[in-house]
């Protein structure tokens, strides 16, 4: 029943892929576009052409980014600061990290373990992670997205590959993204702001290498202790 449950709900997706590809044809352009460039003004002005679906596509571009698995998202979020501002530019980019990092877990779990049926076992840091207690497993990686400025895409692929259950993934995408978050957005703010901020973004700089300085040592800890 399970099987057939499956192939069913794989059916109705790519029906339904193949249906926003049609009817969205132009916007995926746009979409692609500016995940691909990493160009602040590039994505500002695909957003702000959206119109009402705005939030929507800025949405789209950061799942783009996730999936590409290699992109930093940290010029989207600049875009989001300079089209909805600083507040707004926040939640939408926390929504869209925590979008992203959801499709993203469940299709490359699904490819390593349906599609190439990799064998992930005996790589390092998914031992690590394996070893880990369910808790013990949020709290690693709350921390490894707290890491400013990494490609969410290798947290997503990470977490695909080792034993963590999609509901904690979420639980420590959405805890660990929020600080990381709050400083890009700062950092992205205080940017397009230069003029005004120049004060600000050495700050900002300062505090992203103390917590990524920090988040190193916790997670070298971690795998210490197991």
């Amino acid at each position: 029943m399970k099987k057939y449950l499956k192939k069913y709900l794989l059916l109705v997706i790519f029906l339904l892929a193949i249906i926003l590809f049609v009817l969205w044809y132009q916007e995926i352009q746009s979409i692609i576009k500016a995940a691909s460039s990493r160009d602040v003004r590039v994505a500002a002005q695909i957003i702000q052409e959206a119109g009402a679906t705005a939030i929507l596509i800025s949405i789209f571009i950061n799942v783009a980014i996730s999936l590409s698995g290699v992109i930093p998202s940290v010029f989207l979020t600049a875009a989001n600061v300079l089209v909805f501002g600083l507040f707004e530019g926040f939640l939408i980019s926390w929504a869209g990290e925590i979008s992203g990092a959801a499709i993203s877990f469940l299709l490359y779990r699904w490819g390593v373990k349906s599609i190439a049926k990799l064998s992930t076992d005996q790589w390092k840091i998914s031992k690590t992670v394996n070893s880990l207690s369910g808790i013990k497993q949020i709290y690693f990686l709350t921390v490894l997205r707290m890491a400013p400025f990494i490609p969410s895409g290798l947290i997503n692929l990470l977490g695909a590959i080792t034993t963590i259950s999609f509901t904690n993934f979420i639980i420590a995408t959405i805890l660990g993204k929020f600080p990381s978050l709050v400083l890009e957005t700062s950092f992205s703010y205080n940017f397009v702001t230069l003029d005004k901020n120049y004060f600000n973004l050495g700050i900002s700089i300062v505090i992203a290498l103390l917590i990524y300085f920090g988040v190193k040592k916790e997670l070298n800890r971690l795998r210490m202790e197991d």
